[in-house]
């Protein structure tokens, strides 16, 4: 082949595909036809290249997967490092991060947990939660160590861990963003009410009034206990 030959030759090579566009394309189209069902050549198809390029990127569809669900994850713990001193702030800012990635935090939300090659990613996101969750149980104090903790304080937090992960997850999908205030508050008082219970079942010491439980700084009435009214 001639030099003129091989120029031509490359003229003609797609560009090397751009991980991150990738990740963008491919997270919207599994969330459309749903993980199970989704194949490399159905991504590569709304990329608009051949599957052998795409496959050069990842091998398998599990590989993409995998790669979205890490990016998904990296965004929400890179923007979210700290643990929440109030729920309503706290899940106003993992909403707002989760909508820099739409389509990768409804995948993992709502398809990791079904299948077996991605549990560990859903385990990470139900990790990450949990630890909110806990610091906000013990607020203002740091919990104690797990040995000194109740068992029951983990099976407490189980329902809220899945209450928050998928109440996020159809807000993005079906909410209206311009009443987040109002799905905020919401979430708000289903917390609130779920702490004081939890609070009331293991004997915590945590006063509920030190906790705010609404958006940014402003708590909740507190509710009368029955023997209170």
């Amino acid at each position: 082949m001639t030099r003129t030959d091989r120029v031509a030759a490359a003229e003609h090579v797609a560009p090397a595909l751009d991980p991150a566009h990738v990740l963008r394309v491919a997270a919207q189209v599994f969330r459309e036809r749903g993980l199970a069902d989704t194949t490399l050549a159905h991504v590569a198809e709304r990329l608009g290249v051949p599957r052998a390029e795409l496959a050069g990127c990842f091998a398998t569809k599990d590989e993409l997967a995998q790669a979205i669900f890490a990016e998904t994850l990296w965004i929400l713990n890179s923007a979210d490092t700290k643990a929440w001193t109030g729920y309503g702030a706290g899940m106003r800012k993992s909403l707002a991060v989760a909508r820099t990635f739409p389509d990768g935090y409804i995948l993992l939300a709502r398809d990791a947990a079904s299948l077996p090659a991605y549990q560990s990613s859903w385990l990470a996101l139900r990790k990450r939660s949990a630890r909110r969750l806990q610091s906000l149980i013990w607020h203002p104090g740091n919990p104690p160590a797990g040995s000194m903790r109740s068992p029951l304080n983990d099976v407490a937090l189980e329902p809220m861990i899945n209450f928050n992960i998928t109440a996020i997850r159809q807000w993005i999908e079906t909410g209206d963003p311009s009443k987040d205030d109002v799905f905020l508050r919401w979430c708000g008082q289903m917390m609130r009410d779920w702490r004081h219970n939890t609070c009331e079942l293991l004997n915590l010491d945590t006063p509920e009034q030190d906790w705010p439980f609404d958006t940014e700084g402003a708590s909740l009435p507190r509710r009368s206990r029955p023997s209170e009214t």
